[in-house]
């Protein structure tokens, strides 16, 4: 994997090294978890000085918090994808894009784990999606 490859698959692939770094989560990371994440930095670092970005980041930033702690809706599913189109390409700088992309992404590609985050509201306090069994301890 390098840059040169992922920009000439970019867009039509699905994916994008953006300014040059990536995190690669196993099998057993929570992606709703990490989105989260991700949403209260790019809260944190907005300016304010656009609304969709100073308004849209924050507004991401608690639907993931509702979704990741067991109160969250189907509706919030598609609401997240309704900020990010509010978003993308609607901001001075380019931090608003950076903040809208990650979030559209893990919903077109881990829609079941958000899903799964409201359908199954208790199990999802308790582990990660698809994680079979309890992490073995190392000894």
């Amino acid at each position: 994997m390098t840059y040169e490859s992922l920009a000439d698959g970019g867009f039509a692939s699905g994916s994008m090294l953006g300014s040059g770094g990536f995190i690669v989560f196993d099998e057993d990371q929570c992606i709703v978890r990490n989105t989260w994440n991700f949403a209260r930095f790019y809260a944190h670092e907005s300016c304010g000085q656009c609304s969709p970005c100073r308004e849209g980041t924050g507004w991401m930033e608690k639907v993931l918090h509702r979704l990741e702690h067991g109160q969250g809706n189907m509706r919030d599913i598609d609401l997240l994808a309704e900020i990010n189109k509010k978003i993308e390409g609607n901001t001075i700088c380019p931090l608003g894009d950076a903040a809208a992309w990650p979030v559209a992404a893990a919903i077109r590609h881990f829609r079941d784990e958000f899903e799964w985050h409201v359908n199954e509201r208790e199990e999802s306090q308790k582990r990660n999606y698809g994680l079979i069994r309890e992490p073995q301890s190392i000894a």
